[in-house]
């Protein structure tokens, strides 16, 4: 900067030097000039000057690639990832939410709304399979065996398409016994049985478990 940190000291006790003591006028000069430096060396304080958003402003941001865009993410951390975006979700429409302690639990987050607790898993994808359908798994690996998600593991399955930012609500009592949830925002000539679930937040916030019609 080419300024030494004791003038730069200097410079804050003459501006707010204790108890409003007096300073001599050579004192005074050398702090002004001091104060003209480090306007000089320091760069802009407006973020919409070009000298200080070269810098410090946005500028460096542009550009910058998401983790979601990356190659060789570990599926682990996508599913991190779209739980960060459920959490802001429900705690964004009000919901208290918290996490278990551990990966012992077949369910992510345990949501207080609606008047109770509900143990919610957190499923996304980003890519169709097939022509439209998006597909998520309802089940968990027990040894070597693929085990259907229950009433005794969750209360209810959040289906998360990524590249969509679509969201589904499904309670656990409309899909038993299956164990992955096709889900076709774009309509499907076989039906897209799940589309009613589609947004359906008030399964959580007091609606009950019937789909608007």
């Amino acid at each position: 900067m080419g300024v030494a940190v004791g003038d730069l000291m200097a410079v804050a006790d003459g501006r707010y030097g204790a108890g409003g003591e007096g300073r001599k006028s050579g004192k005074r000069d050398r702090r002004q000039k001091l104060e003209a430096s480090c306007e000089e060396t320091l760069p802009a304080a407006n973020p919409t000057s070009r000298k200080g958003s070269e810098k410090w402003g946005t500028q460096t941001d542009v550009g910058r690639k998401s983790l979601r865009t990356e190659k060789g993410i570990p599926p682990k951390r996508m599913g991190e990832l779209s739980e960060l975006d459920f959490l802001r979700k429900a705690m964004g429409m009000g919901m208290i939410v918290s996490k278990p302690w551990g990966d012992s639990y077949r369910y992510d987050f345990v949501c207080d709304t609606g008047g109770r607790l509900w143990r919610a898993q957190v499923r996304s994808t980003e890519y169709r399979f097939g022509a439209r359908g998006y597909a998520v798994h309802a089940s968990v690996y027990v040894g070597r065996k693929i085990v259907g998600l229950t009433e005794k593991d969750i209360d209810v399955l959040i289906g998360y398409i990524v590249s969509r930012d679509i969201w589904y609500v499904v309670p656990v009592r409309a899909f038993v016994p299956r164990k992955n949830l096709w889900f076709y925002p774009d309509g499907s000539k076989k039906g897209a049985m799940f589309e009613k679930w589609r947004e359906a937040w008030w399964v959580m916030m007091g609606g009950s478990f019937r789909p608007r019609q």
